[in-house]
């Protein structure tokens, strides 16, 4: 809450599935200061083109099952939300809603890049627009109507580092001003956040600004052991019909922890406790047939 007195926008970084970082973001949006000082929630994990139907369920209205799962389904990345923990969260801020009056209810904004998955080959250009489409949005729904909101995306969309992510397409709009939060927690994290012991239950605020945090090297803390899909002349590498994945440092060296937020969330030396979805949502599904469909699409290979 205290990040919003100097910010209009608070970005609250993910790592896409865990429970820990669901179970925070639902009880700051039920904690009863929250309402009181931010107006929105932009979420990676909703396409802009479902905008109605998300509007119409955060309020209370009665939405089909399939038109409020298309929602977080039919976004350009096949299969990323389908973690029961992201429906959880637009169910909590239903929830939330029905004790406001309608001029105080939270809204939801969807801040994926629009595609439509109805059409066999969805339009060209969508794969490298998502950052800037976010930006687009909040631009637009926010900084132009005197908002302010709670920024829910992948960590990797919010370095301050990065000219070309969400925060710095927004780095030079006068009306923005950023306050980013990061989790971090998994085992063999530095000493002095390590011996902090906060927990995943209990994760500990550190402000980045000042102290031996901010000073650690980013590549010590965050997206330790990423790996990401081989390319080769700009196509993926496959080897027996899957993707191959080779490790990669995210920060270029030097770069420090205060250099990429301001703060972070602190969940002590345990590795994420994830939420897959259920296997049932695809086994002999047309949804599962559909999925594959588009993961070719995306990754311009057939399926896998």
């Amino acid at each position: 809450m205290s990040a919003f007195h100097g910010a209009n926008l608070v970005a609250l970084g993910e790592r896409h599935w865990a429970w820990e970082d669901s179970d925070f973001r639902i009880k700051l949006i039920r904690d009863g200061a929250f309402v009181q000082t931010a107006t929105d929630i932009v979420v990676e994990f909703a396409n802009p083109l479902h905008q109605s139907p998300l509007d119409r369920f955060v309020n209370g209205e009665d939405v089909p099952p399939a038109d409020l799962q298309r929602i977080w389904q039919d976004t350009t990345q096949p299969g990323a939300w389908d973690s029961p923990v992201y429906e959880d969260f637009f169910r909590a801020v239903r929830q939330v809603n029905t004790s406001l009056a309608p001029e105080r209810r939270l809204r939801v904004l969807a801040a994926d890049q629009p595609i439509d998955w109805s059409v066999p080959a969805p339009q060209s250009g969508w794969k490298d627009d998502r950052d800037r489409a976010a930006a687009s949005v909040i631009e637009r729904e926010v900084l132009n109507r005197g908002r302010r909101a709670l920024v829910l995306f992948g960590s990797g969309h919010l370095y301050r580092s990065s000219p070309r992510n969400v925060v710095g397409l927004l780095q030079q709009n006068p009306k923005a001003s950023w306050f980013v939060i990061l989790p971090v927690g998994e085992p063999g994290l530095p000493a002095v956040l390590s011996d902090a012991g906060a927990s995943r239950s209990h994760p500990e605020f550190v402000n980045l600004a000042e102290g031996p945090v901010g000073d650690l090297y980013a590549n010590e803390v965050l997206e330790k052991g990423t790996r990401r899909v081989q390319l080769v002349d700009g196509r993926p590498v496959i080897v027996n019909g899957r993707p191959v994945f080779v490790p990669v440092q995210v920060f270029e060296p030097g770069v420090r922890m205060r250099d990429v937020a301001d703060g972070c969330l602190n969940f002590g030396n345990s590795p994420p406790e994830f939420v897959p979805p259920p296997e049932q949502l695809y086994s002999g599904t047309e949804y599962g047939t559909e999925l594959q469909r588009r993961r070719a699409v995306v990754f311009g290979i057939g399926s896998f």
